[in-house]
């Protein structure tokens, strides 16, 4: 059985799943890694299982029995799971309007249903352990919608709920709960997502087609964030180390903000919310009996 924190991360064939799994084996923690389909990343199942862990296949619109048994699979494996990563996901792209109800399903089944399915999977034995982290990747978009990512949003706003709720409900059993909430990073993450074309009225100058324009200069290289940077944000936040996990753990945060773009989108919701919330005071309060 491994002495080191045994970490379970979602989506490590890629992006900040990857650069999290490296960042935490270099750490010599113990890591089972995840993806779809591991027979398509050779090279990176050797290099973990090099290291000491595993890899294993998670697809996430599995239903519900097999990804329960992937998981008691996971925690055989080394005798138990200390922190738990959702981080596989995908982003529907497209107006509100025109992305079509089965992207919409099988967006919400990946991004929100798998990680949920994932965490009532594991809490059993956080809750006999008295110990463990979860830690769900949620995005900007989940706290700040913008056109053309509406249904994207909603999934990772559905995770955001569930995992506010969640936190207080594990809290007396020890187990903690963290959104970490990137915002534009240098991966494939927007060439690897699902584009609904824009109607004629939401295309060209409209917000949905100016929107999809600055989505793809993300995939040619725009985005400024550096994965392994917030990697290492996201260890530290899960193991209270360093820095940024000291303050996380000294002001029990749920949310970890992950990128200036980030903290600027997130403090302007708050500006407007802020401006609601004070003009509509005396309104919100004459509504009692």
């Amino acid at each position: 059985m491994s002495t080191n924190p045994v970490w379970f991360i979602t989506g490590s064939s890629a992006g900040l799943g990857l650069a999290l799994t490296r960042y935490a084996l270099s750490q010599g923690h113990t890591v089972i890694a995840t993806s779809r389909n591991p027979a398509r990343t050779p090279e990176l199942v050797a290099e973990v299982e090099k290291q000491g862990g595993k890899w294993l296949t998670l697809d996430a619109l599995s239903d519900e029995n097999i990804i329960k048994e992937t998981m008691q699979q996971a925690e055989s494996i080394f005798g138990r799971l200390d922190i738990v990563v959702n981080n596989a996901a995908y982003c529907v792209l497209g107006s509100t309007e025109d992305v079509p109800d089965a992207d919409v399903v099988t967006q919400m089944q990946v991004n929100f249903l798998a990680p949920l399915r994932i965490t009532r999977a594991v809490l059993p034995g956080m809750r006999n352990r008295k110990s463990g982290v979860i830690l769900n990747v949620s995005s900007a978009q989940g706290v700040c919608p913008s056109p053309a990512t509406g249904i994207y949003a909603a999934s990772k706003a559905a995770m955001e709920a569930a995992s506010d709720a969640l936190g207080a409900e594990v809290a007396p059993f020890g187990i903690r709960v963290l959104i970490a909430v990137p915002g534009a990073f240098r991966t494939n993450f927007a060439n690897a997502g699902v584009l609904s074309e824009p109607s004629e009225a939401y295309a060209n100058d409209h917000p949905v087609g100016t929107r999809l324009g600055w989505v793809k200069s993300l995939g040619s290289g725009a985005a400024k964030g550096d994965p392994v940077k917030a990697a290492k944000v996201m260890f530290e936040a899960a193991t209270g180390t360093g820095d940024f996990g000291t303050l996380v753990a000294k002001e029990n945060f749920l949310r970890v903000l992950i990128g200036p773009d980030c903290w600027r989108v997130a403090d302007a919701k708050i500006t407007e919310f802020r401006r609601t919330l004070d003009a509509q005071k005396e309104l919100a309060g004459s509504t009692n009996l």
